[in-house]
């Protein structure tokens, strides 16, 4: 009794302990739950798309700020906030005040309008402020003026300047600014296709500067002239045109640079230089380029499957855009109410903030308004409940902001044990994989680098330290190498002389041998394929199975600095249709076609000769898999004169097929190449046309079906 009652207290004891401990976690779970109650989720580069990928909170809510709660009434149609000497400026301007806050969130002052030349100026309806040691700046969108004022009293008023470089059609009814470190004003007007308005640091007109032209396709411009041939000159010129889209707002980032924030579906973030012109670069691998053509907000496709089962079409629009100090960007969707996070090289940091229309809960929008840093906080007007919520930076994002940081300014040894921290407390970090990455390479650890870059997905950072492991490898087995090659010469030019003296046939099959002679000897193996009867329908077979087979293993197995393989969206079903698909579409095409032409090739000639054509393909593939895992990208240029030739060499041995096979002269044959494949793709129009009627009669049986049953 005594040794079972010991035993049972034994078990109630650790039971007991193990619900401690289980509770604890559950309560430290719901805590960092109730801290962050939103997704925080970046985005992986180097697939196709960029790819969304839960991560880590870089921020939390701390809480908001409302103006019942400071005792002033409630705020009214938030637009803008701006900080500056340790105060926040809070644009009310449903109730034409602006709130002056300071650093502990304390009222210090309300401006409700000024005395001037014996007029109470107002602003209510105001859209944007600015304030720096010159004064504060209102842009008073309703009343069309600019009221730049100090100390409570204005000094200057702009309105529409009387200059033959602005249209007359010209609205002047400003709603963001920035004054920069020259004291020059840039000046955002509603709907305006100019770009910024330009004022120097006596309020005088310069001109309009960063205009977002527009930029057009070569199909647009043909449907415009086409169109202009046809319609008169009154309905050309009503017709709908494709516009600039006009900046939304404005910001001074840390270096200086003015900043601005467009609508448009890409290059939404625009760095503006000396010449107006967007320098904002996109460090892509192995090239530098413009951030004209990058999305900078949601991708709604892969957003969609990251973060719900549902596909539905999410469109990302910015309206509000503030920077840092420490050189980051921070962009808010005004459609998700999401905030996006990046550093001046075009990395995202991360995505966070809570949905639009998602109530009051903290973190939370309805319909945001306005962004800006102020002090350790990150803070985020809504229009509609008329409050701001207080964003703070957790410890991950510190540990994230400073190692980035290090890495931009390329101080890749002193980033590392941030980016192992970081590695360590989070995997879905690119970032750190990267960093890992550059400082491996900067220490010639070739091995890690290779690991992390791969890891990564960082092509260039992996063909750096492949090249040189692959340098040192050459070097340090240079002889052993070179005496494996000779030999291997050797061997091999023995074999074929010896070949020859014995006159030795190594592949016995005639079939086989008349397919493999196809490349180098195409019209003794056509005629052997069209006279003779020797083309094998099994052999034929067997070469488009292995281009199929080819095909897939490029695809899977070629090397990393050439292709990043995604095996989560990998489908065999698209490559069967690309190669098997083809070659029997093509036979058929071929044999209808020539039928016209009156052509003497049956279909099983056609069929044999057609994948017989496909062996230099085959080889090409095959030599693909080999060379993309021993060859940089910045020195592929042989690699790539073979891959055009294989394909050439295809398509000159598909016309002498037809030429051969048809007994067609060579321009005939090429006429009936272009029709054949018009043919294919009139019947591919034809299959993808049906199959999309069949998806939507199913689709419309199985909601039909649903709704009977389940009523």
């Amino acid at each position: 009794m005594k040794k079972s009652s010991k035993f049972i207290f034994r078990v109630l004891s650790l039971v007991l302990a193990l619900m401690v401990v289980l509770s604890c976690a559950v309560t430290s779970f719901a805590e960092s739950i109730e801290d962050v109650p939103y997704t925080t989720y970046t985005y992986w580069e180097g697939y196709d798309n960029k790819t969304p990928v839960k991560t880590k909170a870089t921020h939390k809510a701390l809480g908001t700020v409302e103006g019942n709660l400071l005792g002033i009434g409630a705020f009214t149609e938030l637009q803008h906030m701006v900080s500056h000497d340790g105060l926040l400026y809070i644009l009310d301007s449903g109730n034409s005040r602006i709130v002056v806050l300071d650093n502990n969130y304390a009222v210090k002052e309300q401006i409700t309008g000024f005395d001037y030349e014996g007029e109470r100026m107002e602003f209510k309806g105001a859209m944007g402020i600015f304030a720096d040691e010159s004064g504060l700046y209102i842009a008073d969108t309703l009343n069309k003026r600019l009221l730049c004022t100090k100390n409570g009293e204005i000094f200057k008023i702009i309105t529409k300047p009387d200059d033959p470089t602005i249209p007359e059609t010209f609205d002047f009814a400003p709603t963001k600014l920035v004054r920069d470190d020259n004291g020059y004003i840039y000046l955002l007007c509603q709907g305006s296709y100019y770009g910024m308005m330009v004022f120097s640091e006596t309020y005088e007109f310069f001109g309009f500067f960063g205009a977002n032209n527009v930029t057009t396709s070569f199909s647009n411009a043909l449907k415009d002239l086409v169109t202009s041939l046809f319609e008169t000159e009154e309905k050309h010129n009503a017709s709908v045109k494709q516009l600039p889209f006009s900046l939304i707002d404005i910001c001074i980032d840390s270096e200086g640079f003015v900043t601005g924030l467009t609508g448009t579906s890409v290059g939404q973030l625009k760095r503006f230089g000396f010449s107006g012109t967007n320098i904002l670069i996109k460090n892509s691998e192995f090239a530098s380029t413009s951030s004209n053509s990058f999305n900078f907000a949601d991708y709604p496709v892969s957003f969609v499957n990251m973060l719900s089962k549902y596909r539905v079409s999410l469109t990302s629009s910015f309206c509000a855009l503030t920077a840092d100090n420490n050189g980051y960007y921070y962009a808010v969707d005004g459609t998700h109410g999401r905030i996006f996070m990046y550093d001046t090289a075009c990395n995202i940091l991360s995505v966070f903030g809570g949905g639009k229309q998602k109530g009051d809960q903290l973190g939370t929008f309805i319909s945001p308004s306005s962004v800006c840093v102020y002090g350790d906080d990150l803070l985020v007007s809504d229009f509609s409940t008329g409050k701001i919520t207080r964003f703070s930076m957790t410890e991950y994002g510190k540990l994230l902001t400073t190692a980035n940081t290090l890495t931009v300014k390329s101080k890749y040894e002193d980033a590392k044990p941030y980016w192992q921290e970081i590695h360590a407390q989070d995997k879905n970090c690119q970032l750190a994989y990267r960093g890992l990455a550059k400082a491996a390479l900067k220490e010639k650890n070739y091995d890690s680098a290779m690991a992390y870059a791969k890891s990564g997905l960082d092509r260039e950072i992996y063909a750096q330290a492949f090249e040189q492991a692959r340098n040192n490898f050459i070097s340090d087995n240079f002889w052993w190498i070179a005496i494996v090659a000779v030999m291997a010469v050797a061997l091999l030019v023995v074999f074929v002389v010896q070949s020859r003296k014995r006159n030795l046939v190594l592949i016995k099959n005639e079939k086989l041998r008349v397919a493999l002679r196809t490349t180098v000897h195409p019209f003794e193996s056509m005629e052997n394929i069209k006279i003779k009867k020797m083309g094998s329908v099994v052999i034929a077979t067997v070469f488009m199975l292995l281009f199929y087979v080819a095909t897939i293993l490029a695809e899977l197995k070629g090397g990393f600095m050439f292709k990043i393989n995604n095996l989560s969206n990998f489908n065999a079903i698209l490559p069967l249709i690309g190669t098997v698909g083809i070659v029997i579409l093509w036979t058929v095409a071929n044999w209808l076609i020539c039928i016209l032409f009156e052509g003497k090739g049956n279909i099983k000639d056609i069929y044999c000769a057609s994948c017989y054509c496909l062996l230099p393909l085959i080889v090409y593939n095959f030599a693909y898999i080999i060379l993309s895992n021993v060859m940089i990208p910045s020195a592929n240029s042989p690699f790539e004169l073979f891959s055009t030739i294989c394909y050439l060499l295809t398509a000159v041995l598909l016309l002498l097929m037809i030429t051969v096979i048809h007994e067609f002269s060579f321009f005939k044959a090429i006429g009936t190449a272009i029709a054949t494949v018009i043919v294919m793709a009139i019947v591919a129009f034809i299959v993808f046309s049906m199959l999309t009627l069949w998806q939507e009669i199913l689709g419309f049986i199985f909601s039909v079906f649903n709704e009977v049953t389940l009523r």
